[in-house]
C-alpha cells in the first residue's frame, strides 16, 4: 500500500471511476501519504478519543485504561498551537471516561465524566461531569451521582458566545433497568457554577431509552440527536431557544423511520443555520449504511444513503467492538462532511477504515468517497471529525496496534487535509500511563 506504484494505480483507478461515473466500493481507493509517527506515551492505550480545532490551535483528549489499585482510568490531552504537540496527564482518578472537548478561540475548555468505585450488583458505574477551563483548574459540573456504561456514556460540550452547553444520556440508580434520560445543564461565561442538570427528554418519547446523544449550536438554539432504543432504536431530534432561564424546547420529532433500526447519530449546524444529521442504519452486522438528512426552515430533505446504494455498497464491522457503524458529522461554511469507520464486502483483509466523505453545497450533492486512515491491515475505529474557517478538515480516531486483545493497544491518530485534495499529513499521538 506504500509503494508509488501501487498509490499510482488506485489514483489512476479512481480517476477513470470518476470520469465514467462508475460509483464502487472505495476501501482503499486513495493514497494520501504515508504516516508520521510521534511517540509521546508509553502503552499504546487510546479510547473515546475526542478532538476541537481553536484558532490557530487544535486538542485531542483520550482516556487510558488503568490498573493501579483504585485508579481504572485516566484522561490524557495533547495540544499543538502550531510548534508540535506537547501531552499531559489530566486526571489521575477513579474511573475517568468520556473527555469531550471545545474551544472559546483560544481557551480550551473540557468535560468528562469521573467515575466512583461501585459494588455487584450494580450494572453501570456511578459519579459526577467534571470541567477543565482554560486555566487549568478543575470544578465538578453536577452534584446528582449519575449512571453509565462504558461506550454511551460521553458527554457533549460545546461554547457558544455567551458560555459553555453539556448534554449527556444518564440513569440516576446503577441497575440496568433505570431509565435513561437526556439531561442538558449550562454555565455562562460570567458564572463559575453551572445549572442543574434537566430532563430534556426521556421515556416519553417511545417506550426506549435515551443513548448516545450529540449536539450542535447555532443562531441562539441547541440542537441534539440521540438513539431512543425501543422495539427498535430511533433517530430522535429536538431543539430549544436558549434564553436567559435556559433552554424553550420544542417537541422531539423522529428522524429515522421505525423500521430502520437507526443508531449512532451525530449532528452538526452550518454558518446558514441549516441542521446536518448522520446516522447509521443497522441492519446486522455485516449490512450497515450510513444516512444523512438535512433539517432547513422546519423542514426536512429525503434521507440519503452516503456510504454506498442500499443492497449493493453496504458496510460491515467486526462482531468483537464495536458491532455497528460509527459516524462523525462537521460543517464550515458551505461544506459538510462526514465520517464513518467500516468496511465494505471487497475489502481482503475485513477491517475497519476510516471513510470521508464530503459535499461543497450543503448537503445537496457529495463528492467520492474517501479513505482517510488507509490501513487496511489495521483496526480503524471511532472517528471524530472538525473543520476549521479555512475549509480544512480535521480528523482523529483510534487505530489498533496489534495484539490478540481487541479492546486494549489502541492509538489516536491525527489527520488533516482539504477534503479535495489527495494528501492528509496524518500524526500518530501514541497514549501515555
Amino acid at each position: 500500500m506504500k509503494g508509488f506504484s501501487i498509490a499510482k494505480f488506485f489514483l489512476i483507478s479512481v480517476t477513470l471511476m470518476l470520469a465514467l461515473g462508475v460509483v464502487g466500493t472505495v476501501w482503499a481507493a486513495i493514497q494520501w501519504g504515508p504516516h508520521e509517527e510521534v511517540n509521546v506515551s508509553q502503552n499504546g492505550e487510546a479510547s473515546q478519543v475526542a478532538l476541537s480545532i481553536g484558532a490557530g490551535q487544535k486538542a485531542i483528549a483520550w482516556y487510558v485504561n488503568v490498573e493501579s489499585g483504585d485508579r481504572q482510568g485516566d484522561l490524557i490531552l495533547a495540544q499543538n498551537a502550531g510548534s508540535g504537540w506537547s501531552t499531559q496527564t489530566i486526571t489521575t482518578t477513579l474511573q475517568s471516561r468520556g473527555p469531550s472537548l471545545a474551544y472559546s478561540g483560544t481557551a480550551l475548555f473540557m468535560v468528562w465524566f469521573q467515575g466512583q468505585q461501585y459494588e455487584e450488583p450494580a450494572s453501570a458505574f456511578g459519579g459526577h461531569f467534571w470541567e477543565r477551563y482554560n486555566t487549568g483548574q478543575v470544578r465538578r459540573v453536577t452534584e446528582t451521582m449519575f449512571y453509565g456504561s462504558e461506550e454511551w456514556f460521553r458527554p457533549k460540550l460545546k461554547v457558544a458566545q455567551d458560555g459553555l452547553h453539556l448534554v449527556f444520556a444518564a440513569a440516576v440508580t446503577s441497575t440496568g433497568e433505570s431509565p435513561r434520560h437526556l439531561y442538558y445543564a449550562y454555565r455562562p461565561f460570567s458564572s463559575n457554577s453551572w445549572s442543574v442538570a434537566v430532563v430534556v427528554t426521556s421515556s416519553q418519547v417511545g417506550a426506549g431509552k435515551v443513548f448516545f446523544p450529540d449536539a450542535a449550536l447555532g443562531q441562539g438554539q441547541i440542537h441534539i440527536v440521540w438513539e431512543q432504543r425501543a422495539l427498535t432504536p430511533t433517530i430522535y431530534y429536538i431543539s430549544g431557544t436558549i434564553g436567559d432561564a435556559g433552554p424553550t424546547w420544542a417537541a422531539p420529532v423522529a428522524l429515522s423511520a421505525p423500521d430502520q433500526n437507526g443508531q449512532q447519530p451525530a449532528i452538526a449546524v452550518d454558518g446558514s443555520g441549516r441542521i446536518h444529521v448522520a446516522w447509521t442504519r443497522y441492519v446486522d452486522h455485516a449490512e450497515q449504511y450510513v444516512l444523512y438528512r438535512r433539517l432547513e426552515g422546519g423542514n426536512g430533505t429525503e434521507v440519503q444513503y452516503l456510504s454506498g446504494e442500499e443492497g449493493d455498497q453496504y458496510l460491515k464491522v467486526n462482531q468483537i467492538r464495536p458491532t455497528v457503524v460509527w459516524p462523525a458529522i462537521a460543517t464550515g461554511g458551505n461544506q459538510v462532511c462526514v465520517a464513518w469507520h467500516g468496511f465494505y464486502p471487497d475489502s481482503p483483509y475485513e477491517k475497519e477504515e476510516i471513510f470521508l466523505r464530503c459535499s461543497k453545497d450543503g448537503g445537496t450533492t457529495w463528492g467520492p468517497i474517501l479513505n482517510a486512515s488507509r490501513s487496511p491491515d489495521s483496526l480503524s475505529l471511532f472517528p471524530v471529525v472538525a473543520m476549521d474557517a479555512g475549509g480544512v478538515v480535521h480528523l482523529a480516531w483510534e487505530e489498533f496496534q496489534g495484539g490478540t486483545d481487541y479492546f486494549t493497544n489502541y492509538d489516536a491518530i491525527y489527520a488533516y487535509g482539504l477534503p479535495n485534495i489527495r494528501v492528509f499529513l496524518p500524526l500518530v499521538l501514541r497514549n501515555y500511563r
